[in-house]
């Protein structure tokens, strides 16, 4: 008899965040089916990495630079005015209808629909969701940011999914109320639950053995540690090329505010194996890195590392600055006092579950000056804020119990 299987959506290797979701829900079914296959969508470029981790990889044998280009198009069609076709293409349905003994997919996307994602991602998770209705299998959409819907199109996609899945959660109150108005329901009748990447398992991973490996041993300085995670979204967000970034720039200012007191850690959260050709976080750390000409007191995380690799590093810092949202996750959920550089309302909701909002400035008209005072309080009152975060946490678990019983 075949082993039961479960299909993951919505997840990657690339983006440490999704890939420590993809692997939360994964620890969760194999703790009720040992011997359970895990199957996941990805990339092409990924496949031996999912393999080498013991997940059966689904993926359109595309060039990542190709699945970019066709982006710009369908774009600049949007733009003109012209007709666009409904799918991205991107869903692997023939290998999908293929797996054998297929008990639940779940959709463990963070923030994959909505305005900013477009109207295509919907109709590729439809596709599975159509195909699981003819087989009497439960599509379950783990809890994740929404919205916002202002575009016809995308609030009408999304609101086929929404009705025809057989389980979906939010994870923030203003995702909440997105879902509401898009569905015409009661705030109340929407389910809310915390992102499941707070469950994503304390690494066995040496986090000092792995920042010795970038040429720093942590007991060799009396300085506290504190790790910078940049995001590539926000670079590309922002005006300028490369060091005239307005975001390279404030991170970079930020550094040389905090470097005389802490020895830093450039931690990338997005890593794309192998040479995609692609930038992605990496890059900006090596850039950060590369534009400050002293070194000392500055450490880079280089080449590709799984999500409890950069867990297991960040455990090893004393204070967090990210502008990823799980490189936060990683951190508060180990009770780490952390900083948000912030470019969507799920940072902030995020800070608010441990009443930290105020430690969430937003990217657009960041303020040198505001961030640094709001750095400085965040330091000087670290064991409270820690204590604060740790107090929350088992509550915050305990919420989870029930969509983990759904897989």
């Amino acid at each position: 008899m075949n082993n039961p299987s479960f299909l993951i959506v919505g997840t990657n290797f690339i983006n440490k965040g999704a890939e420590a979701m993809m692997k939360t829900v994964s620890h969760q079914v194999l703790n009720k089916y040992p011997n359970a296959d895990i199957h996941v969508i990805c990339h092409k470029e990924e496949r031996d990495v999912a393999t080498s981790q013991g997940f059966h990889p689904l993926y359109i044998d595309v060039h990542p630079l190709s699945r970019l280009i066709e982006k710009v198009i369908g774009k600049l069609k949007q733009i003109a005015g012209l007709a666009n076709k409904p799918y991205a293409d991107y869903t692997p349905m023939n290998q999908v209808k293929a797996i054998k003994n297929l008990k639940t997919v779940i959709d463990a996307s963070g923030f994959a629909y909505g305005d900013k994602r477009g109207y295509q991602q919907p109709l590729e998770s439809q596709k599975i969701i159509d195909y699981c209705k003819t087989i009497g299998v439960p599509y379950i959409i783990m809890p994740q940011a929404w919205g916002s819907f202002k575009d016809p199109q995308v609030a009408q996609n999304v609101r086929q999914m929404l009705e025809s899945c057989d389980r979906y959660y939010t994870r923030d109150d203003v995702s909440r109320a997105y879902v509401a108005d898009l569905l015409s329901k009661s705030i109340e009748d929407i389910p809310i639950l915390p992102d499941i990447a707070f469950h994503f398992p304390i690494p066995d991973n040496d986090g000092r053995e792995l920042i010795r490996g970038f040429g720093f041993d942590t007991s060799s300085t009396d300085k506290p540690i504190l790790g910078i995670s940049p995001n590539m979204r926000i670079y590309e967000r922002m005006s300028g090329i490369g060091v005239d970034n307005e975001y390279i720039n404030t991170v970079i200012q930020l550094i040389k505010h905090c470097r005389d007191q802490f020895h830093i850690i450039l931690i990338p959260n997005e890593i794309r194996p192998g040479q995609s050709g692609l930038k992605d976080d990496a890059y900006l750390c090596q850039l950060i890195y590369d534009t400050l000409p002293d070194k000392s007191g500055l450490t880079l995380v280089r080449g590709y590392h799984t999500a409890e690799e950069i867990k297991a590093i960040i455990r090893e810092v004393d204070i967090l600055i990210a502008s990823r949202f799980h490189s936060l996750i990683f951190a508060l959920s180990l009770g780490i006092p952390s900083m948000a550089i912030s470019w969507s309302h799920k940072y902030r909701e995020l800070f608010r579950i441990f009443d930290l909002e105020r430690f969430v400035v937003e990217d657009k008209g960041l303020k040198l000056e505001k961030a640094t005072t709001l750095f400085d309080e965040l330091w000087q009152n670290r064991k409270d804020i820690s204590e604060q975060i740790s107090n929350e946490l088992p509550k915050l678990k305990a919420r989870n119990a029930e969509v983990f019983e759904l897989i």
